[in-house]
């Protein structure tokens, strides 16, 4: 049985971020580390693309392969344009990430990525953890399982962002080239609230996706078709090539478990709280844990958790998926008014986590207040009961 100083389960976004960060800090360092990652998949497909705000005053991050100043929003033939001289909107691929997380992994001493293997079960023993894997046993002192969370009763998402989406290279201009349309075409009918994303990725190439926020897991089984209707509408003669597509599915307003009771195994990612519960967006809270994390395990061994978001972040992302559950026909008229009233830089720091209390009361102005007074009010299904009170998980 091998021993190694920390398994990764799962070499997603949070694992190969977590490993690479790791090797990157040990690099010209007399510090050798057993890292081991468990990935199920044998290979990896340009299959995903992460997308989130750059503020003033932050680094630049390497892999970034698009960045728009401008955004939109639309409705019912009305359109909200945000142009920022500060804040953009930025796009990273897939096959970018993979290849930058796996070289430095790969030329690291001490690492390894295990594809096809897939970890059966962890056990707690005297010296760590038995890894138990289609490849044989591990002995690990330290876990980090960023695995993706399971539904069962009682531990559901309010609700379920599903998107399904293709790269296309077309002669035709489909839009503005200099505009990323983040929430076009918004409206809801019997599927949930949807709308069309649609970004400009330069020498003919448009990412397009239709997005959907659903009630249950399975809620985007009609994506492929609401996918091909924004095609009709934009590209009426077909005359586009497919490049790559992609689909998946993100909980919003997951209610993340409580701690592992074993000290020294922690879940990341998705089920370990990564996802910003009322936008969905991941990518730059991964990055934040990742160095953080690898920054604590070289210098004393131990991982961590991602950070809790605080009470009134909390509070007011679980008000807001309320009001969507149990209200989705005001779901264009919310986010038409919300994108609307306040500044680009307002709304790129509320996304991001990095709003003032200013922003937070020009987010909570713009919006019309019954409807969350309604909620707020309201008493939950059991199975559905949101975290609004202080210092719950």
């Amino acid at each position: 049985m091998k021993t190694i100083d920390l398994a990764i389960i799962g070499g997603g976004c949070a694992g190969l971020s977590l490993a690479r960060d790791i090797a990157l800090s040990l690099e010209g360092k007399q510090d050798r580390r057993e890292v081991t990652v468990f990935e199920p998949r044998t290979h990896y497909e340009n299959d995903r693309t992460w997308c989130f705000w750059s503020l003033q005053g932050e680094a630049e991050d390497p892999l970034v392969r698009c960045r728009w100043n401008s955004w939109q929003f639309s409705r019912n033939g009305e359109t909200v344009l945000h142009r920022s001289s500060q804040s953009r909107y930025c796009l990273v691929s897939g096959a970018d990430f993979y290849a930058n997380a796996i070289t430095t992994i790969e030329r690291a001493d001490g690492f390894d990525l295990r594809l096809g293997v897939q970890v059966k079960s962890v056990e707690s023993c005297a010296d760590g953890f038995r890894v138990v894997t289609t490849d044989g046993d591990y002995l690990a002192r330290r876990i980090v399982d960023t695995r993706p969370p399971t539904y069962p009763k009682g531990n559901e998402a309010v609700l379920y962002q599903a998107f399904e989406g293709i790269e296309i290279e077309t002669p035709h201009e489909i839009g503005d080239l200099e505009i990323a349309n983040l929430m076009t075409q918004m409206h809801t009918d019997e599927d949930g609230f949807g709308f069309d994303y649609i970004l400009p990725l330069g020498s003919g190439q448009w990412l397009v996706e239709a997005t959907l926020f659903g009630f249950e897991p399975g809620c985007g089984s009609r994506l492929s078709e609401k996918l091909q209707s924004c095609l009709n509408r934009l590209v009426p003669d077909g005359d586009f090539r497919c490049l790559r597509t992609e689909k998946g599915m993100i909980p919003m307003g997951y209610r993340n478990p409580k701690p592992e009771s074993d000290t020294g195994w922690v879940k990341a990612g998705t089920a370990g709280g990564a996802v910003r519960a009322a936008s969905g967006y991941a990518y730059r809270r991964i990055q934040r844990w990742s160095r953080e994390c690898a920054r604590q395990f070289i210098e004393s061994g131990e991982v961590s958790r991602h950070p809790e978001d605080s009470w009134p972040r909390r509070k007011m992302d679980f008000l807001f998926l309320r009001v969507l559950r149990s209200e989705p026909q005001l779901a264009p008229e919310l986010f038409y008014r919300l994108t609307s009233r306040i500044t680009p830089d307002a709304m790129a720091r509320f996304m991001m986590d990095r709003a003032s209390v200013l922003d937070l009361f020009a987010v909570m102005w713009s919006l019309p207040k019954m409807p969350f007074l309604r909620n707020l009010l309201k008493r939950d299904h059991r199975a559905r009961r949101l975290p609004l009170q202080k210092g719950a998980a």
